[in-house]
Parts: structure tokens; sequence; C-alpha cells
């Protein structure tokens, strides 16, 4: 009889498991879904961020060549040493 009490005990313990799994998998997706359009705006505003940096480069790059003539010079981003 103990035994039986046992296996029962165990069962119902799995049977609660495998019910948490699901429910949790269930909200796993369910935020999944929620999440996914605020880490696409993210994306897109990191692509935009890094064209905006590349075209700075490209300028700070043109004034070096240029000798930065009539050109307002750029702040350094690297700390004074």
């Amino acid at each position: 009889m103990f035994w039986l009490a046992v296996l029962v005990t165990v069962a119902f313990t799995i049977w609660r498991l495998l019910a948490n799994l699901k429910a949790l998998l269930a909200s796993v997706q369910a935020l999944g879904e929620r999440l996914t359009p605020a880490l696409e705006e993210l994306a897109a505003a990191g692509e935009e961020a890094a064209e905006r940096a590349a075209r700075l480069q490209a300028r700070r790059a043109e004034a070096a060549e240029d000798g930065g003539a009539g050109q307002r010079r750029l702040p350094s981003r690297r700390p004074p040493r």
C-alpha cells in the first residue's frame, strides 16, 4: 500500500510538472509575440544610428583631408589623458 501511495504521488507530481511546463511555454510565446515589434524597432533604430555614424565618420575624414579649412572641428569623444 505504501508503494502505491508513492507511485500516485510521483505520477501526480509529474502530471503537475508537465502542466506547468505547458503554461510556461504559452507565457513565453505570448511574451515573444509582444516583444517582437519592439525588438524590430530597436534594430531599425540601431541601423539608422550606424548609418549616421558612418556619414559623420566620412565627413570627418573629408575634413581631415581638406585640412579642415573653414569647417568647425567636431569634438572628440575620447577622454583626456
